[in-house]
């Protein structure tokens, strides 16, 4: 179930439609080289609860989608609003092949990022229902 519900997660970020809004996504825990360092998000799936249906004996697995946005500093929050608009266009109120359903989402200005002085930071969540086995 858990594997479903991240492999419905990535198929969006690496389909065609969100590859074509140009913003790199990679894993929260990635080490490696960035396209565009001075533009991307870090991706966390975080299951939160889970239950089960009573009339077909099933699991609802439900949570987050927690993107961080990294834009470059000193420019504002446009940018932000606009990578935030893109990832609505591919993921809010979705139903995905593997029984997700994502719903509503938000964001939260970070600020500078404490790392890199040059990055601005927000965070985009969005929830998640995951119907499973």
């Amino acid at each position: 179930m858990f594997e479903a519900l991240l492999n419905d997660i990535n198929s969006v970020i690496a389909s065609t439609a969100w590859q074509t809004k140009g913003i790199e996504v990679v894993p929260e825990n990635y080490f490696g080289d960035l396209v565009n360092p001075n533009e991307y998000c870090r991706i966390t799936v975080l299951p939160g609860s889970s239950e089960n249906r009573d009339y077909q004996g099933k699991v609802t697995l439900s949570g987050l989608v927690i993107l961080r946005i990294f834009v470059k500093a000193g420019e504002g929050q446009n940018r932000v609003m606009q990578i935030a608009d893109a990832l609505n266009t591919v993921l809010l109120n979705t139903k995905l092949t593997n029984g997700t359903e994502l719903g509503t989402s938000f964001v939260r200005m970070e600020g500078i990022d404490s790392d890199n002085s040059s990055l601005f930071g927000a965070t985009y969540q969005i929830n998640f229902k995951h119907y499973g086995e």
